[in-house]
């Protein structure tokens, strides 16, 4: 999966549940973002795709503000006594 922040290619809609998506490897795919903040009966595929012309400002608040809910590994604590 992709991120929505890094991705540099066509963004386009879920026909399905209407959030980002992208062309895949597999067809249309949902961004690694959205692993647990949207429903869609196709995740992690996307249910279609529609075009959208996103002019560059749109698109770079869409990718800026778009929540990252992705799990990352916990930073370890800092050494007591030191």
């Amino acid at each position: 999966m992709e991120s929505i922040r890094t991705y540099g290619g066509t963004i386009y809609l879920c026909k399905s549940c209407g959030q980002p998506c992208y062309e895949g490897s597999h067809g249309p795919e949902h961004f690694k973002e959205q692993w647990d903040g949207i429903f869609c009966p196709w995740f992690p595929l996307a249910g279609g795709r529609l075009e959208v012309e996103w002019d560059t400002a749109s698109l770079d608040d869409l990718k800026a503000s778009y929540p990252d809910t992705y799990p990352r590994e916990p930073t370890a604590p800092a050494a007591a006594g030191r």
